[in-house]
């Protein structure tokens, strides 16, 4: 038998070494195994976007940061990953549910550099954004259709926006930045809440493996002619169950099942893709929409 002090020390030491494990499987989540992936993250932020990337080298991106009541689960999703740092920053336009979440991330992490679209909205999120950029001094820029960078062994190309568009329907959704990230042979594209007015800026939408759906899913952001013009593999579709705008609309969900393509909502959970640069796979419990 052993000793009644033998086995409390076997028992703490049971315990530690499942805090360990437990500590193990939460960076997992997101690690990248010794592998040369890039990583991407759909975050479930409700009715908004947000999306984090892990490149190929580590270095990480996050586009948008959601409602402002997301904005801790952002924080400790990311934090799960076993990340301190964003190296990019990007908020896409400043509607609130694209940059609601951003006080949360800026307190959290540090950031090496932000970049913004350029359109000034006046809203008290986008002031409240800009005053803690100049208090931090964070590296901050707009850059424009043309700009390419290469970013953690990928590239990032900027899309849009190419001039300020005045007197659209929604003018903060048509000066949205829209991003190709390319790493091998596979793409994603990242159109925000792009709609028709922005979109008729771009010559042509470039060919891409995974194209978020631009303005979650609506009929005036994503249609059968961008399907076609992108020819995805796989669409993600960002949105919160039960929202008041009917989102996503019925016209792209049915071009999309028409197209037989793979499609994920976040409004199922996070979406989690990973590629080699080659090929692209995601969890076995996760497959997606067809």
């Amino acid at each position: 038998m052993l000793r009644f002090a033998e086995r409390i020390k076997i028992f703490k030491t049971k315990i530690f070494l499942l805090a360990i494990l437990a500590i193990i499987c939460a960076a997992g989540a997101c690690s990248a195994d010794g592998e040369k992936l890039l990583r991407f993250y759909g975050l479930d932020v409700g009715q908004g976007d947000s999306f984090f990337f892990i490149f190929p080298d580590g270095k990480t991106m996050l586009i948008d940061a959601g409602p402002e009541d997301a904005g801790r689960k952002i924080v400790r999703y990311i934090k799960s990953c076993g990340v301190k740092k964003i190296d990019l920053l990007v908020a896409t336009h400043p509607h609130s549910d694209h940059i609601g979440g951003m006080q949360a991330v800026l307190k959290n992490f540090e950031i090496g550099k932000i970049w913004d679209s350029g359109y000034n909205h006046g809203s008290k999120p986008q002031e409240d954004f800009y005053r803690r950029i100049k208090k931090e001094n964070i590296p901050f820029g707009r850059p424009k259709r043309g700009y390419s960078e290469k970013f953690g062994g990928a590239v990032i190309d900027v899309l849009a926006p190419s001039k300020l568009l005045k007197g659209t329907a929604r003018d903060a959704n048509n000066n949205c930045i829209v991003l190709r990230i390319t790493y091998g042979s596979v793409s994603f594209l990242m159109t925000a809440d792009m709609e028709r007015e922005q979109r008729m800026t771009i010559p042509a939408l470039p060919q891409s493996t995974v194209l978020k759906a631009a303005h979650h899913g609506s009929y005036n952001g994503t249609d059968r002619h961008v399907l076609d013009s992108v020819a995805p593999k796989f669409v993600v579709l960002s949105y919160g169950k039960g929202n008041p705008y009917g989102y996503p609309h019925k016209e792209i969900v049915g071009d999309i099942a028409k197209r037989k393509l793979i499609r994920f909502d976040t409004a199922d959970g996070v979406v989690k893709l990973k590629t080699d640069g080659q090929n692209i796979s995601y969890p076995s419990e996760a497959e997606g929409k067809k």
